[in-house]
């Protein structure tokens, strides 16, 4: 199964889709804030982030930037944010990111059917240093 990285700072949402995820066997590392997201990236294989973009300190944009501009540029992120999908930032994002979904409007279900798919898209594993 796959090694997810969620990344946010609600803790029901992180514990929910965490739990909901290694039900289904991945294995699945969480961070409140995009500096610690950044920290465990650089500290083990990851396969799929899952990012809030409304991040306190450092933004998920900003977490992005990071990643774009490293050496993880090759790992797939599914944006989950209370924010409305916006085309303007779609086209700052970059090509790992796959999927944009809006909290509260998407089901477990629907979470897992994303992952699946962006896994099954060949999202290569992304190894640490």
């Amino acid at each position: 199964m796959a090694s997810i990285l969620i990344v946010d700072d609600s803790l029901g949402c992180r514990n929910a889709a965490a739990a909901l995820l290694r039900a289904q066997g991945h294995r699945v590392s969480c961070a409140d804030n995009a500096w610690r997201g950044l920290t465990i990236l650089e500290s083990m294989p990851v396969d799929l982030v899952i990012l809030d973009l409304e991040l306190p300190g450092l933004s998920g944009m900003g977490f992005l930037k990071d990643v774009q501009n490293g050496r993880h540029r090759a790992v797939a992120v599914i944006v989950a944010t209370a924010m409305d999908e916006n085309q303007e930032l779609w086209g700052q994002f970059g090509p790992q990111v796959k999927r944009w979904m809006v909290k509260g409007e998407y089901s477990g279900e629907e979470l897992l059917g994303a992952v699946g798919e962006v896994i099954s898209q060949g999202a290569s594993v992304v190894a640490a240093a």
